[in-house]
Parts: C-alpha cells; structure tokens; sequence
C-alpha cells in the first residue's frame, strides 16, 4: 500500500482540500492489517520515519474510508496517508 505525503489547503467550509499528494513509501498489506488502534498507526509513522518524536501530542489519525489520515491535532492539516482502499 501506498505511503503519500499530503499537500493541502484550507478550504472554505473549514475542512482540507489536497492539492496534490506524492508517493513516498510503502507498507505491506500484511503490516497494515497489525496496525488496530490510532496509537499504533502514529508510532509505525513515527518509526518509520515520516514523523519525529517532536511531533508526540501533536498529530493524530483520521480515517475516511480509504486513506488512514496522519493530520496534525491543532487544526487537521493532513501530513501523511496510508492508501488502503484500493487494496480492499
């Protein structure tokens, strides 16, 4: 599954709209399915390197059906994605 880095904007109505969003890596599917709680998908982002220990408290997961969402905490910017949805 596909690992993308998020570019987006604020959007009139409050939310995120990405402008464009670039593969940066991978997780195997079998990787994906271990990952059950919002902690455990912000550590595998964290150890796998997309995010610094800097960023514990602030970041955290959203997932809308087909891209779980690493957004930061203070207002929802999306950073980072892990694209399931076409594998399922």
């Amino acid at each position: 599954m596909k690992i993308l880095s998020i570019d987006a904007w604020a959007s009139q109505d409050g939310g995120w709209d990405w402008n464009e969003w670039f593969h940066v890596g991978d997780i195997d599917k079998e990787d994906f399915e271990k990952l059950k709680t919002n902690r455990q998908y912000i550590k595998w982002f964290r150890d796998n390197e997309y995010i610094t220990k800097e960023s514990i408290g602030k970041v955290g997961i959203y997932d809308d059906q087909y891209n779980v969402v690493l957004v930061q905490r203070r207002d929802g910017r999306p950073l980072f994605a892990i694209e399931y949805g076409c594998e399922y």
